[in-house]
């Protein structure tokens, strides 16, 4: 089936009004010569944008449902996260015991009907292998050295993304064994010093996850996992815009000094009472409250983020004052990069799936297409 859409299109490097051609499920054409022009299905109003699919690199769930806990999470939050023009993400499983993240990232799959519109890109495992002086909200009693954990009982084939800190011991060889099997890492919830880092840094296949927060903060004579990311811009470093897990100025700061704007992504780091209405909730073992601005724990830690990509756009351009389509890639094209997929989704371009928002200009989603088909409309 084709379709046509006509508005300001969010292009990687410009924003440009012209008319998108969606065929079956794929872009099919781009045409900014209005001249041109044909009828259009679908014309955008002039003070709104279509926008590329956001990509959830690190979600820990939503709605009620925690990945790690709840064997029918999958459904629930992959039913929602389009609404906020998430149209990807890879679900995110945070310590556990470390023989069950295979066969309960299974045991999720299992139990998914996949009527779920938002795309299921693979599974984000974070922990066991995380520095105990660095856990944040994690459970501490159950971490592991990496050279404690049997690595085929752990990965399976839907895993996609590992962190880990790589000061533990067994890190390396754990580490050489996730790029042997073409599974990102992740550095994050670690106190390797500077050096130790950037000695062991491949910037084709590991991000710095969730700067500043869970790692040693960048002072006078140690740099730390902050500088190495600020200070080497091709380091992929993702960053959580909630306005709490930076502050506003620590991110204008990150924004002025990381001059590849391609490699920051926006990620959410969502918590499972995202999406709920404010109060305190039970989620698995754990008491977690929300409330207007974040997720506690019952001692006040912070535990993922209450954020929404969308909410992250808006966010990021406030407080760098970056333009729309540099926030618009941080949610799309970055994180598809990363994973190796800018060539199927994350950006609107030829030949890649027609996964398209409308955006209104407070950055509230109006309408969501995944595979050109329209699955959210909040008109109706």
């Amino acid at each position: 089936m084709k379709k046509i859409i006509e508005g300001n299109i969010i292009l990687p490097s410009q924003v440009e009004y012209g008319q998108i051609v969606i065929l079956d499920d794929i872009i099919n054409e781009i045409n900014t010569k209005k001249e041109t022009f044909s009828q259009p299905d679908f014309t955008v109003e002039n003070t709104k944008f279509i926008s590329p699919g956001f990509i959830d690199i690190q979600i820990n769930g939503g709605f009620g449902k925690e990945f790690k806990t709840d064997e029918d999470a999958l459904d629930i939050v992959s039913n929602n996260l389009y609404k906020f023009g998430t149209t990807s993400f890879c679900p995110t499983i945070t310590t556990t015991d470390y023989r069950r993240y295979s066969t309960h990232s299974k045991k999720l799959l299992e139990n998914y009907s996949y009527k779920g519109q938002t795309k299921l890109i693979g599974f984000h495992y974070e922990g066991p292998m995380l520095n105990p002086e660095k856990v944040g909200a994690q459970n501490a009693t159950i971490l592991k050295q990496p050279n404690e954990i049997n690595f085929d009982d752990y990965v399976n084939e839907y895993t996609k993304i590992v962190t880990l800190a790589p000061e533990l011991k067994g890190a390396l060889e754990f580490i050489t064994k996730l790029k042997q099997n073409k599974i990102k890492i992740g550095i994050g919830h670690s106190d390797i010093s500077y050096e130790s880092l950037i000695e062991l840094f491949d910037e084709n296949n590991m991000i710095i996850v969730h700067l500043f927060n869970a790692m040693p903060p960048l002072s006078s004579r140690e740099p730390s996992i902050v500088g190495a990311s600020l200070y080497n811009d091709n380091y992929y470093t993702s960053i959580i815009v909630d306005g709490i897990h930076l502050h506003p100025i620590t991110l204008n700061i990150i924004w002025k000094t990381k001059r590849n704007k391609h490699k920051l992504i926006c990620i959410t780091d969502g918590s499972a009472v995202a999406g709920l209405k404010e109060g305190t909730y039970k989620i698995g073992e754990r008491t977690i409250t929300k409330s207007i601005d974040r997720a506690t724990l019952p001692n006040g830690t912070l535990v993922g983020s209450i954020l929404t990509l969308n909410v992250a756009v808006r966010n990021l351009i406030q407080f760098s004052n970056c333009s729309l389509n540099e926030a618009i890639n941080t949610v799309s094209l970055n994180p598809a990069t990363f994973l190796g997929l800018e060539n199927e989704i994350g950006q609107i371009k030829i030949g890649n799936k027609a996964d398209l928002l409308i955006l209104n200009s407070n950055y509230e989603i109006e309408k969501t297409f995944i595979n050109g088909i329209l699955v959210f409309d909040d008109a109706k």
